[in-house]
């Protein structure tokens, strides 16, 4: 079960890291995170979901 929350922590951080990770733009086009914090909110609610349901089994 340990190892289960730490790939789970590794791969949050891949997700979080790799959604701010974006190349320069022109003046003209707008700076946005590809994947808004509250997707990245969601997600990290499903994955706690799905863990808790995994301890129960």
């Amino acid at each position: 079960m340990r190892n289960k929350k730490y790939v789970l922590l590794v791969l949050m951080l891949l997700v979080i890291s790799v959604s701010y990770a974006q190349p320069g733009f022109d003046d003209d086009i707008e700076d946005v995170a590809p994947i808004p914090g509250l997707v990245i909110a969601v997600v990290a609610a499903i994955g706690l979901g799905t863990a808790k349901l995994i301890k129960k089994k």
